[in-house]
């Protein structure tokens, strides 16, 4: 099971993510470098656990639809493997991105459920990223799915399981299992259920989770129901897992 550290960036600083309430959200308070600059804190990952896969989540893209390219720019340039959420919900937006970032300089693209009425989105990208490119986020809120306001009737009557099956069905080979209301709470990570039922149904996915990390016993539990991946910060910054806690994982 691979590590992967979040960097949640706004106005190109990395922020301390919390139970998803971005109107409340201030620059990361590190034990692992002074500055929260979203390169200095790659570096930090970098320097101290020897990370070179990062999951960038651009606030300024998700938020406002006006991605940071110049943040983004500097971390493709450092050569780590980005999974990228700038939330990318149509075509155009994807060829916004193009237009700073090679695609196939980018690890994986997400897209993400909060921004995706429908299949409809996966369907106009499809043709613009490789198959094993393409990254979708189930993004929840205490289990529920988080849609956008212009959901299709049929998502915004379906469950998580549901959705995800559906963007199984329609071919993305990785997904991102991630209840926003954990994030940053250091609570535990409440996707393990579903992440099982995906998993026993879907034996050959990417499968990525996150959210609520506490310790090391967490991440012993994700690993054993199949996880490929978990997305940290709060516990890597606050020195609640150490390199000694992940060296099995590194």
């Amino acid at each position: 099971m691979r590590i992967i550290p979040v960097l949640d960036v706004l106005d190109r600083q990395v922020v301390r993510g919390i139970a998803g309430q971005r109107e409340s959200y201030q620059p990361i308070q590190s034990q692992l470098t002074s500055d929260s600059d979203a390169a200095s804190i790659a570096q930090a990952f970098r320097d101290v656990f020897g990370l070179t896969e990062f999951y960038v989540a651009d606030l300024d893209g998700i938020e406002r639809g006006a991605p940071n390219f110049e943040t983004l720019q500097t971390l493709q340039q450092s050569q780590a493997n980005l999974w990228l959420d700038v939330g990318t919900n149509s075509r155009a937006s994807l060829q916004q991105l193009a237009q700073h970032i090679p695609l196939n300089s980018v690890h994986r693209i997400i897209v993400g459920l909060e921004g995706c009425p429908d299949l409809s989105v996966l369907e106009s990208i499809q043709s613009m990223v490789s198959p094993d490119q393409l990254a979708f986020s189930l993004d929840l809120k205490q289990g529920t799915p988080l849609l956008p306001a212009h959901a299709s009737e049929a998502w915004a009557n379906a469950t998580a399981w549901e959705i995800a099956q559906q963007v199984l069905e329609f071919g993305v080979a990785s997904l991102i299992v991630l209840d926003l209301a954990a994030v940053g709470m250091g609570s535990g990570t409440p996707t393990q259920l579903l992440c099982s039922t995906i998993r026993d149904s879907y034996p050959e996915l990417e499968l990525i989770t996150g959210g609520g990390i506490r310790d090391v016993e967490d991440l012993q539990q994700l690993e054993e129901v199949g996880c490929e991946g978990v997305l940290i910060a709060s516990a890597l910054h606050d020195g609640r897992l150490t390199v000694k806690d992940l060296n099995p994982y590194l």
